[in-house]
């Protein structure tokens, strides 16, 4: 298999050639593909896009079918259940005929998430994300200490990913909250990406927090669109972002 030196159009390409043709290659060329895919960069830094806005208006910001993944953590207690009717028509008017919604939830509402998300997208499976040690939060309501949280994967008709595991574990105690009070880990939404992502595709969060999913974004090449109600939130990532970028041009 001959892998041409890296270009946009080239690994667009690739990665269409892997999601679509996938089954028409050997497993090993499939191995082989998809490494050469996932350690691929663009020359030039990729995109980002961060909105202060409310969710509900996501026509004002964003086009129709323009993104290949949504990756997000939106908030867990009751009163913000409806965060998930407007996820869902999002998610079907943003995401490309291949693309996805990966989202993190708690465990309180689960049966209420998955049949609003399910108003317009496909439930495909659950990834188990573990979160050992002794930060892991105590649920007093059901008397349950949670070393887990699940992951929901939809898509807008048949997934067209690539294959996966579905247990993400990370480093013990490693709960990050230093930009936001339900911050998630580099590392954990690192894996995630690691599982699903190829260079050069575009992510959209649209509960931007502290800036998690557009650091790793970033990191691996991707274009970025980030949207939150919170003011803070954005300038927190905006500024995290610029202290990362800073961090990788003195690396190089």
């Amino acid at each position: 298999m001959i892998l041409l030196a890296w270009n946009f159009q080239t690994l667009m390409v690739a990665i269409t050639i892997f999601i679509l043709a996938k089954k028409h290659l050997t497993k090993q060329q499939q191995k082989i593909l998809k490494q050469w895919l996932k350690l691929q960069k663009p020359k030039n830094p990729p995109s980002l896009e961060l909105y202060c806005n409310d969710i509900r208006n996501y026509k004002d910001i964003l086009s129709p079918e323009s993104v290949d993944w949504i990756i997000t953590d939106p908030p867990y207690p009751k009163k913000f259940l409806w965060v998930y009717d407007v996820l869902s028509e999002l998610s079907d008017y943003v995401l490309k005929p291949h693309g996805a919604l990966i989202v993190m939830v708690g465990q309180s509402y689960l049966p209420e998430v998955i049949n609003k998300l399910s108003k317009h997208l496909k439930y495909i499976w659950t990834l188990a994300y573990l979160t050992p040690g002794g930060q892991s939060p105590y649920i007093w309501k059901v008397k349950c200490n949670t070393f887990w949280k699940p992951v929901l994967i939809f898509a807008k008709d048949k997934y067209s990913g690539d294959s996966f595991g579905d247990v993400i574990k990370t480093s013990t105690n490693n709960n990050d909250k230093r930009f936001h009070k339900w911050g998630q880990s580099e590392e954990g939404f690192d894996i995630i990406f690691e599982k699903f992502v190829f260079p050069g595709q575009t992510i959209l969060d649209p509960f931007v927090g502290g800036g998690t999913t557009a650091v790793v974004s970033l990191k691996r090449g991707c274009s970025f669109i980030g949207i939150d109600v919170d003011e803070n939130c954005i300038k927190k990532t905006e500024e995290r972002v610029k202290n990362e970028l800073r961090l990788l041009e003195n690396k190089t």
